[in-house]
């Protein structure tokens, strides 16, 4: 084999572990098992739900730097995820947070979106 085919595989070689090893952060989600610090209800200028999780200093790194997720009313179930944040945080519970890996919806665009949450 010639040195130029050689430098070629280990070129391309190179680009494959380095495609197995990366993860594209915007397309990532984030999930958290912890309690909820903070929670404020929609506003009259954006009708989202927004709240914070203790020990998480950046809900996704979609939005760096952010400690707040939100939820747009218009989200499926969100009277539900409203009354599990708002139940947790009365009882000190534990919530399982999985977030969309991108900006909320609607009026909620610079805050973390939200998939689900669980209760535990």
């Amino acid at each position: 084999m010639n040195k130029r085919a050689v430098t070629g595989l280990k070129s391309v070689t190179a680009l494959i572990v380095a495609c197995l090893f990366y993860t594209d952060v915007a397309l990532s989600t984030q999930q958290y098992s912890t309690t909820v610090l903070q929670i404020q209800s929609p506003a009259s200028t954006a009708d989202c739900l927004w709240f914070t999780l203790s020990g998480v200093p950046q809900a996704d790194p979609i939005l760096p730097n952010n400690p707040w997720f939100a939820i747009p009313r218009t989200q499926n179930g969100f009277g539900e995820l409203y009354a599990m944040l708002l139940s947790a945080k009365l009882s000190g519970s534990t919530v399982w947070v999985s977030t969309t890996g991108a900006a909320a919806g609607g009026a909620c665009g610079g805050y973390a979106g939200v998939s689900w949450v669980v209760l535990q």
